[in-house]
């Protein structure tokens, strides 16, 4: 039997370790990324009622804790649309590498909240390197599309994350758009800087709201009420945040 020469071997050996290392190299490794899947079913159940009264000012206006979000005309909520896009999107960020925490654990009739000041305290007690607000419009039904809300820079509140916040919305809609996501057809500009925005206002790491369609608009709603539609919403907002990370 011919044997293999030490020097031969050590480099075979090697050769059949180097794969897992290089199929371990993730883009999104050491990244934490917070999803906040907007509203909860339960926000519209009366026995909540005391707890979704409560309010707060954002550093512009006092807003109330949270709100039961739109839907579709067929009846498909908001909340609901918005948790089955976060759960694929996590197995999507998780796959390449990211740390995925949410805001709420459920979507369901007997949960409610949390307050969308509570929502970006999670983003930062995460210390998150971006957290993606995930939300549907419910706008005149003759518009479609998709745009994305940063923060304005409000002094002692968002100075210190409206110029990430900025560049993060920038990169989700370069990303999105790139993979095929429609920008909205009824707004001046797929891009918003707003004040009025809670969760944008408390949170102290880079955070944006991505508002994915019009859940009144006939092919937005269409696309939203399937499994696949929901895949690719998904995989839009992975698009985005592979090109802030990039």
């Amino acid at each position: 039997m011919r044997l293999i020469p030490a020097v031969l071997a050590a480099s075979l050996l090697g050769l059949a370790f180097q794969a897992p290392a290089a199929a371990a190299e993730k883009p999104l490794a050491g990244r934490i990324i917070v999803l906040d899947p907007g509203h909860q079913l339960g926000n519209s159940n009366p026995k909540f009622a005391k707890e979704m009264s409560a309010t707060k000012f954002n550093g512009s206006i006092v807003k109330g804790c949270n709100t039961t979000g739109t839907a579709t005309n067929a009846g498909l909520p908001e909340a609901t649309f918005n948790w089955r896009v976060a759960k694929r999107l996590r197995t999507l960020l998780e796959e390449q590498g990211a740390t995925v925490v949410f805001t709420r654990s459920s979507n369901s009739r007997d949960a409610w909240g949390p307050c969308t000041w509570d929502r970006a305290r999670i983003g930062t007690e995460a210390k998150a390197d971006a957290m993606i607000s995930i939300h549907a419009d419910g706008a005149p039904a003759s518009g479609r599309g998709f745009h994305v809300i940063a923060p304005s820079a409000i002094k002692g509140w968002t100075t210190d994350v409206a110029k990430p916040g900025r560049r993060l919305a920038r990169a989700m809609i370069s990303g999105m758009t790139r993979a095929g996501a429609e920008p909205a057809t009824y707004l001046s500009s797929t891009l918003s800087i707003r004040g009025d925005q809670t969760t944008l206002n408390f949170s102290d790491v880079p955070t944006v709201i991505v508002e994915l369609g019009n859940m009144r608009n006939k092919a937005d709603a269409a696309r939203m009420s399937t499994t696949q539609g929901q895949q690719q919403y998904a995989d839009w907002i992975a698009a985005g945040i592979e090109s802030y990370f990039s």
